[in-house]
Formats: C-alpha cells, sequence, structure tokens
C-alpha cells in the first residue's frame, strides 16, 4: 500500500495516497460523510494496478484523516481541496470517477479544467443535491433550523446517519452545475443503480435534460443501491475506465 501522505495548504491538511505507475491517472473522489478506504476505492486501485494507471484518492476537508471538523466545510472546499491537490502533483491526462457528493466535485472540476481531463465518470452522481435535491426534500421544521444556524440530521439506515451543516448549503451557492455554461467536451459516464433511494435516476434524468456535458453516456446498473459498492457494479464501472 502507497505511503499515507499529507499535502498542507494554509489550514487544510489533506490526506492523501498516490500511486504512481505511468502518466495515465485515475482520482477516485468520494462521497458526502465518506472517505478514501472504502470499498470502490480500493477496487479501482486494484484495477489500475492491473492495467498500469496511476491512482489518486484523498480525503476530503472533514473527512477521513484529513483535519477540520465537517460541519465547517462544504462543496467551495471540497473543489478546492481538489483543485489543490491535483496542481501539488502536477498531474495530467486524468479520469475523474466521483461518487454522489464527489459527482459534483468532480464535473466542477471537469468543466473549469477540461484540459486536464481525459474521461468524467460519476458513480450516482449529486450535481446540486444541495439545492435541487435535499432543500426540496427537508420539513419546514428542519429548512428553520438550517436557517438558525443548526445542524440536521437523515438516518439512512441502522448505521449511517447524514449530518447537514448549514456551511454545507450556503457553501454551495456559487457552485451549482446548472449556473454555469461552460461545457465539458469529452466522454461522461454516469451510472446509476435503479434501487438508489437517496440519489434516484429520476434525479439525473431531470438534471441532465439541458446537459454542459456533450457526450454524455448514462448506464443504469440493475439492483444497485446508492453506493453501487457491489461486485456486479463495480465491475460494469471498470469497463469504462
Amino acid at each position: 500500500m502507497s505511503k499515507l501522505q499529507y499535502f498542507i495548504k494554509g489550514n487544510n491538511k489533506i490526506a492523501y495516497r498516490y500511486y504512481k505507475r505511468s502518466k495515465k491517472n485515475l482520482i477516485f473522489i468520494h462521497g458526502l460523510m465518506s472517505d478514501m478506504n472504502g470499498q470502490k476505492s480500493v477496487f479501482f486501485n486494484n484495477h489500475c494496478r492491473k492495467e498500469n494507471i496511476s491512482f489518486l484518492c484523498f480525503d476530503f476537508s472533514g473527512h477521513g484523516k484529513s483535519n477540520g471538523d465537517f460541519i465547517n466545510f462544504g462543496i467551495k472546499d471540497w473543489y478546492k481541496n481538489l483543485k489543490d491537490l491535483i496542481n501539488y502533483l502536477n498531474l495530467k491526462n486524468i479520469t475523474l470517477i466521483g461518487s454522489s457528493m464527489g459527482g459534483w466535485v468532480a464535473m466542477l472540476y471537469a468543466l473549469n479544467f477540461s484540459k486536464n481531463i481525459d474521461k468524467l465518470i460519476g458513480i450516482a452522481a449529486a450535481p446540486d443535491f444541495t439545492k435541487d435535491l435535499l432543500w426540496k426534500e427537508l420539513s419546514d421544521h428542519n429548512k428553520a433550523k438550517i436557517r438558525a444556524n443548526k445542524i440536521i440530521k437523515k438516518k439512512v439506515s441502522d448505521d449511517f446517519t447524514y449530518q447537514y451543516s448549514p456551511k454545507l448549503f450556503k457553501n454551495s451557492k456559487d457552485h451549482f452545475i446548472k449556473d454555469t455554461n461552460k461545457k465539458f467536451l469529452k466522454e461522461t459516464v454516469l451510472f446509476h443503480g435503479d434501487k438508489d433511494l437517496t440519489v434516484p435516476r429520476s434525479y439525473n434524468d431531470k438534471f441532465f435534460t439541458n446537459s454542459n456535458f456533450s457526450k454524455l453516456i448514462n448506464v443504469t446498473i440493475k439492483n444497485a443501491d446508492h453506493s453501487m459498492s457491489d461486485e456486479i457494479s463495480l465491475n460494469t464501472i471498470s469497463k469504462f475506465i
């Protein structure tokens, strides 16, 4: 395993692992309240090892081994984490794979720095979810709590509960994909699980009606949930790398 390293800029200490193998790079970007040690990250690194592709994974600020309290960060910060780390490692020839919220961050980077990106892959990608998905689902009571600068929680399983902070909403306002006219002209592949109750396929269908991504491929995986960490899903995704 590659040694755990840290990239330090200002007050941010970003944990990452970089497996240098060739000039071709794959970057895995985890989702909200996840980290770089999840099943998908391990799978994609193993795939890259077999295919002689360099692999980067990292923890967003407030996640995993990176410093900071999760509630103090949002999309603006996590997008900057990715941008700063790519600049620091001077990476080119990149395939970005973003999971859920990480898909939003991946899209932001691809739209703004398309010359560095060869391909964009989204796994249950959730662009603009703070406005177009999450906020619309919140009760008036929870919206009032956010406006009062309080944290709200949403239990999604017996062993996992999302936390949504006011910073998560405020920090995303200048980073909505729908608000940009920029285009990504290279291949974009979006994977959806037909059992995903967190970011349903219907959300992405509606979101990408007027797409910023001209070469868009949608792939639905049967019986896959939001995580898409099962063997069938991961093997299907790997065929597009």
